[in-house]
Formats: C-alpha cells, sequence, structure tokens
C-alpha cells in the first residue's frame, strides 16, 4: 500500500481554525452561557478536513517541507 505524503501546511492551518473557532464559539459575556445552534460545533471538523483536503489535492504549496537537490 502507498503511502501518501500528507501536506504540513494543511494540518497547521487546521489545527490554528480549530482553535480559533473554538475560542469564537465559547466566547460570551461574563456570567452567560454561550448560545449557538448546535451545528455551529460541528463546524470545527468539517473545517478542518476542508482545509487539509484543499491542501493535500487542490493547492499543494507546502510551506515546511524542503525541495530535494
Amino acid at each position: 500500500m502507498l503511502k501518501k505524503e500528507r501536506n504540513v501546511t494543511g494540518i497547521v492551518l487546521a489545527v490554528i481554525y480549530c482553535f480559533v473557532l473554538l475560542e469564537i464559539l465559547i466566547d460570551a459575556p461574563p456570567g452567560e452561557a454561550p448560545n449557538n445552534p448546535p451545528w455551529a460545533y460541528a463546524m470545527i471538523p468539517l473545517g478542518a478536513v476542508v482545509i487539509t483536503s484543499l491542501f493535500d489535492f487542490v493547492i499543494k504549496f507546502d510551506f515546511f517541507k524542503k525541495k530535494k537537490e
């Protein structure tokens, strides 16, 4: 079975996206609970999958991999 090289840039951006979106979703005024629809929390894994897929199959630019000479 062939091992596909993963795009490290996509993975790093997906992790950053997860933390930023989580901070946005749990942000609420002091003393109040966050009032978000249940589907809003599903955007965290779905967005991460979309970002990694874009960098793996469409963009194919990897900032962290050095070109072998």
